[in-house]
């Protein structure tokens, strides 16, 4: 839609949805409570460790690369109890504030490019971690490398573009080093 609003935003709007949707109602104190518990939610039991092993690599240049807004994405990683001990390990954490494009755009890849220095024809240098397919297809969609979470172990389902596989496909964080390091000997 070409439409732009800052993710807390859109983030604060989804919960109200799915509140009146499912006929509830929270007092503002309490939306406001959930809100700020978005910012130092628990991660994935696999977290720990992959950050370990990136954090003993210099060859690896972590970053975090997000639709929440700058602000959201720093709380988080700072504010988060199991992320706050790693927060060394990202050299940067890139937004799509500046952009004012949401992933799977293109901009947003190329923003991210950008950003750590990158030029178009070196797309296929970046490594992009999700368990999002739209994220994974968008990034295989510029030509950069994606790694698939696939925790539940159910393999790629998404059909929505079936020539943009996923470069890898791991069921933990843990794997991900050694997909990266096999496919740059």
């Amino acid at each position: 839609m070409e439409r732009y609003e800052d993710f807390s935003s859109i983030t604060r709007n989804s919960l109200l949805h799915a509140l009146t949707e499912n006929g509830e109602h929270l007092g503002d104190s309490e939306i406001t409570s959930l809100m700020e518990a978005y910012d130092s939610l628990s991660t994935f039991p696999d977290v720990n460790a992959a950050l370990n092993r990136i954090a003993a690599d210099p060859t690896i240049h972590a970053v975090v690369f997000s639709n929440g807004s700058k602000a959201m994405v720093s709380n988080s990683v700072i504010g988060s109890r199991d992320l706050a001990p790693h927060a060394s390990v990202f050299q940067d954490l890139v937004t799509v504030d500046e952009i004012r494009r949401y992933k799977p755009s293109r901009a947003s890849y190329q923003h991210l490019a950008e950003k750590v220095g990158k030029q178009p024809s070196q797309m296929s240098e970046l490594w992009l971690i999700s368990g999002n397919p739209f994220d994974i297809v968008g990034a295989r969609s510029m030509g950069m490398n994606a790694i698939w979470i696939d925790r539940a172990g159910r393999g790629w389902q998404d059909a929505a573009a079936p020539e943009l596989q996923p470069s890898a496909i791991v069921r933990s964080l843990e794997h991900i080093v050694n997909e990266i390091k096999g496919r740059h000997k």
